[in-house]
């Protein structure tokens, strides 16, 4: 795994368990030491646009022989378009992405991914698997409360996460759900929330910037996650909630129908409608304990049902087709 030397230290900081792991992680710095790291390997694969770009250029350090037996694969993770203004500099970088490695194997996984790229740029993506790390990401269902506590992510720096929208709900839901339903958010610091010009409160609790590993105490804390985001080309994040036995309310636009089904292991909704962000809240609140325990049971079993183990033998099942193919 080559992971660019700008990235590396936060890379080791939310993965520490990489350190103990049969995974060969290496630092680069210039195309030329990617182009190393990529000498005498099968297969090549990108995870973002900006990775496409660098893969590209690296094969340039190569020999012809070498690009000639080097498969190349794009492995998308979201339709990166959307994330930048239409027409910008990084728009076009990001449109160009999924075109770029000649001959290349584009994989995805939801069935939203493979069609938007296919509908949009003629370019067919495999499907693959789609998981949750069942290792962190476990319930307890020990815990008895007698309060509801609702959970949502807070990223500021995401524009696409919908900060201000997930800030707006919040406080509506603060003056409006009884005193004994708890509110408590994860994503961004104090400071990062101020800066961006929203109003904070005492009500809303602020677990601040999680690592990865922290992020499942916060779910098992919760019973409704809420991501508000504008779309979700996955959405891990409700799928984790799932796993933790917290119920996520997720938006429609994207590929949450891969687990989320509504008023059955989770809450669907258009999340650029506040009423039915806010109806469907209400609606998980008045719900007697029993019917949000069974939901809690549905969203458990759905969550089981994405293992690493299958995804990763999906992906391997794809690279070994492709090495294949001219044997």
């Amino acid at each position: 795994m080559a992971v660019d030397a700008k990235n590396w230290g936060s890379f080791i900081d939310n993965y520490p368990e990489f350190g103990g792991k049969a995974v060969v992680l290496r630092s680069y710095d210039s195309l030329k030491a990617l182009a190393d790291l990529m000498r005498g390997c099968d297969v090549a694969i990108a995870t973002t646009n900006g990775s496409v770009a660098e893969v590209q250029a690296a094969l340039e350090a190569l020999s012809p022989q070498e690009r000639a037996t080097l498969k190349l694969a794009y492995y998308v993770q979201d339709y990166e378009p959307l994330f930048y203004h239409p027409e910008s500099e990084n728009w076009r970088i990001a449109h160009a992405s999924y075109g770029a490695l000649k001959n290349a194997t584009l994989f995805a996984k939801t069935k939203w991914l493979c069609d938007m790229v296919q509908l949009t740029h003629g370019v067919k993506v495999r499907k693959v698997l789609p998981s949750v790390d069942h290792g962190i990401y476990f319930p307890d269902l020990s815990i008895e409360r007698d309060y509801i506590c609702i959970g949502a992510m807070l990223r500021v720096r995401t524009a696409r996460r919908a900060p201000q929208r997930t800030a707006r709900i919040l406080h509506i839901l603060r003056d409006t759900v009884p005193q004994k339903v708890v509110l408590q958010v994860f994503g961004s610091s104090d400071e990062e929330i101020e800066a961006a010009g929203i109003v904070t409160s005492d009500r809303i609790v602020n677990r601040g910037r999680l690592k990865r590993t922290e992020v499942p105490a916060f779910m098992r804390a919760c019973d409704l996650f809420l991501d508000l985001s504008d779309f979700q080309a996955f959405g891990r994040t409700g799928l984790e909630a799932m796993a933790s036995g917290c119920i996520p309310l997720v938006p429609v636009l994207g590929g949450t129908a891969e687990y989320a089904v509504h008023g059955k292991n989770a809450l669907v909704v258009d999340t650029r409608s506040d009423r039915d962000i806010l109806e469907s809240v209400q609606m998980f609140l008045s719900l007697p304990g029993r019917e949000r325990r069974t939901m809690q049971q549905a969203a458990l079993e759905t969550a089981a049902n994405f293992s690493i183990r299958k995804a990763a033998l999906s992906e391997l099942r794809l690279f070994q087709e492709m090495c294949w193919q001219d044997s």
